[in-house]
């Protein structure tokens, strides 16, 4: 069950729902500071707050376990969350990408893959007009990512020292559209 994509090194990957049995593999991402801080995470310091971690995930049903087919390991995340728009209610059929890969399979191409999925996924499927993402600005493998995946960049803000996330760091914002849509339609969502 799920949907399976190959690497262009031929691996096959699959995106899957999250279960509680995750949490070890899980646990390897939100751990690791290099991996849990850029996406967004705090950095969990046990496995018990690894699963408090996951089990908010596992309440948002477009949020995928990246799993490696051949082992079964799961590698990452990838997911779309619900975008806001400026009056603070969902913005109609756009979502927010979000993604972690375990260091270990960094550079292989495993997420360029994954995000392409999950854009068909978010298109096809879900049928969103717009897919919005960001990275810190000195996040090049995330940028290649999101530019591998035909996001173009929109926005760009440098938040201030105190900032909870990204302080004193510019961040990038990024934007996938579907082809009924004008790139930079900002109309029923906000930065």
């Amino acid at each position: 069950m799920g949907m399976v994509t190959v690497t262009a090194q031929g691996e096959q990957l699959r995106l899957r729902p999250f279960t509680a049995a995750d949490v070890t593999d899980y646990y390897e991402l939100v751990a690791n500071q290099a991996i849990a801080t850029p996406a967004g995470f705090t950095v969990a310091h046990s496995v018990t707050e690894a699963g408090f971690l996951l089990k908010q995930q596992l309440n948002l049903p477009q949020v995928f376990a990246l799993e490696l087919v051949a082992t079964g390991k799961v590698i990452g995340s990838v997911g779309l969350y619900e975008r806001m728009n400026r009056y603070g209610e969902p913005a109609p059929r756009q979502m927010d990408l979000g993604y972690m890969l375990n260091m270990d399979y960094w550079r292989r191409g495993m997420m360029t893959a994954a995000v392409r999925l999950i854009q068909q996924y978010g298109f096809n499927e879900l049928k969103l007009r717009r897919i919005t993402a960001s990275c810190l600005a000195d996040n090049l493998a995330s940028k290649l990512i999101l530019e591998h995946g035909g996001f173009r960049q929109y926005d760009a803000v440098t938040h201030p020292d105190y900032a909870p996330f990204g302080a004193g760091q510019t961040e990038l914002f990024y934007e996938c559209v579907g082809l009924a849509t004008t790139l930079g339609d900002e109309q029923n969502a906000t930065c």
